[in-house]
């Protein structure tokens, strides 16, 4: 999977809600059954871990990309639709999480100033399932349309 769209992944998750009921809080496994995108872009093991830490959200991301390279990312961002720099794979990152409601978040993922991805989470109305959709250009230019789909462990 190309490293930017893996960042946007990681950062999506990593900026949730602190409520105690935080409907992404959770340990989340790639459904790759579920998943469709563009060919040579999709994670082919993933596993999330989202955790509250204080006024923010901890996003841990291990698996295999789309490449066979090794997933073991980490950020913790709040929620608040404000831009946050993001360490990623490829270096810096100004990632962007706004709540739409308990059950979804919009994401835009930024490098250099330049929106490289964009999109949306959501989470099952029975808490089983959280949704990726997004959208964007990985380092090479390639186009991506993926959607991924986790279910709760």
């Amino acid at each position: 999977m190309r490293v930017l769209h893996l960042i946007a992944a990681f950062c999506i998750c990593s900026i949730i809600l602190t409520a105690a009921d935080n409907l992404f809080v959770g340990t989340w496994k790639l459904n790759t059954a579920k998943s469709k995108g563009t060919p040579g872009t999709m994670n082919k093991e993933a596993t999330v871990v989202l955790e509250t830490d204080g006024n923010a959200v901890k996003r841990t991301v291990t698996g295999i990309g789309a490449e066979g390279q090794k997933l073991d990312t980490s950020a913790t961002i709040p929620w608040d639709g404000m831009e946050h720099k993001v360490n990623g794979p490829m270096g810096p990152a100004m990632v962007a999480v706004k709540s739409v409601n308990d059950r979804t978040i919009n994401v835009t993922v930024k490098v250099n100033g330049k929106v490289v991805s964009s999109g949306r989470v959501v989470v099952s109305k029975d808490r089983k399932t959280m949704t990726t959709s997004f959208k964007g250009e990985d380092p090479k230019g390639r186009k991506f349309d993926n959607v991924e789909v986790f279910d709760r462990q």
